[in-house]
């Protein structure tokens, strides 16, 4: 089954048949997915039989996870889809931030200005603002129906958007995918029993599943708030006061570094390590797997994290691409070419 999902750094797409093999045990039934992203995992889980819990800091991965967890009444959706796609356009927010073409200091150019495209066509910027405006006067629509229109919208836009890997910049020139027209249809439906979906800080949230799975944001410089704000901005419609320095207009709020900010504990060295082992400490599971990419510029080593997840139950580690399994005591014996790992704890 394929699950259609926003585009993100890091997806699991490839890697949900191996986490599903971790989890191959007839006394696990419920799965909790602790940074879900995308729902990619959750939905994917789900559908094998887990009851799912899922949690993630971001309204927009909120979104995304309810409707693969929680469902909706398809046919309610598929009409008001119907009528979205054939709204008149509305020059409103999106259009006036994002849309069309602007002139900007191009960095490393020594001040050089070009003209350079933002986000969205104006057509297209023009759609998606009818669209999201649109859902919110439907009074009469349930929370789970609603939450499928604005993941529909998003995913629209998502494929027209002016960059496949983030949204802090555009490309240069416009790509054939940003100028077809945007159309909205529905979510993928997901069949397996009903889970939920948190949003919130994952350090305030009492973990409880027989199987654990984290991929946290380990690594410098990928803040995903700031990766994928507009996508926050669509699901929330809160229309932010913007920082129109930036190669794309960023909500002030995720201007983090701007802002001095700290994005979270584990996006720094100095407390990601009390942050994986408050975690990992005080969640309550059989199993537990950590994702791991070897990036260079993770806050912390797979050594540092494998030292901590020793504390809490029995460690191995898998690679990604080899299929073995060894003890974290063997960990150099393991080829320095495999980038992707899985932590396992066994308690």
């Amino acid at each position: 089954m394929k699950f259609t999902t926003v585009a993100y750094k890091g997806s699991k797409r490839k890697l949900l048949p191996k986490i599903e093999r971790l989890c191959e045990d007839s006394s696990y039934k419920t799965f909790f997915d602790g940074f879900s992203g995308t729902g990619i995992v959750s939905a994917y889980m789900r559908s094998k039989g887990y009851v799912v819990t899922a949690n993630d800091l971001n309204h927009s991965s909120y979104i995304y996870g309810s409707v693969f967890l929680q469902g909706y009444n398809e046919s309610v959706v598929e009409e008001k889809l119907k009528e979205i796609n054939n709204l008149q356009p509305v020059d409103g927010w999106l259009t006036a931030n994002y849309s069309g073409e602007k002139e900007r200091v191009i960095r490393g150019t020594g001040g050089k200005k070009e003209t350079r495209p933002l986000g969205y066509t104006i057509a297209n910027a023009m759609k998606i603002d009818a669209a999201r405006e649109h859902v919110d006067t439907c009074r009469d629509l349930s929370t789970d129906d609603k939450n499928a229109l604005v993941f529909s919208i998003i995913l629209g836009a998502d494929k027209v958007f002016n960059n496949s890997n983030d949204q802090k910049s555009s490309f240069k020139k416009w790509t054939p995918a940003s100028q077809k027209p945007v159309c909205f249809k529905q979510p993928t439906v997901i069949q397996g029993p009903i889970g939920y979906q948190a949003q919130g800080d994952i350090l305030g949230y009492k973990i409880d599943a027989d199987i654990v799975y984290l991929d946290p944001p380990y690594t410098h410089g990928v803040l995903y708030a700031s990766c994928y704000h507009l996508n926050d901005s669509i699901a929330k419609w809160d229309k932010p006061q913007l920082d129109h320095d930036y190669a794309l207009p960023r909500p002030i709020d995720v201007c983090y570094r701007k802002n001095k900010q700290n994005a979270g504990g584990f996006y720094n060295k100095q407390t990601a390590r009390a942050a994986f082992n408050y975690l990992i400490g005080e969640s309550n599971y059989k199993r537990l797997i950590m994702s791991y990419s070897d990036a260079p510029r993770n806050t912390l080593s797979i050594e540092e994290l494998i030292d901590i997840c020793q504390s809490y139950g029995a460690v191995s580690l898998e690679s990604y691409d080899h299929k073995i399994c060894t003890q974290a005591s063997n960990l150099n014996k393991i080829s320095d070419e495999l980038k992707e790992f899985f932590i396992i704890v066994d308690r």
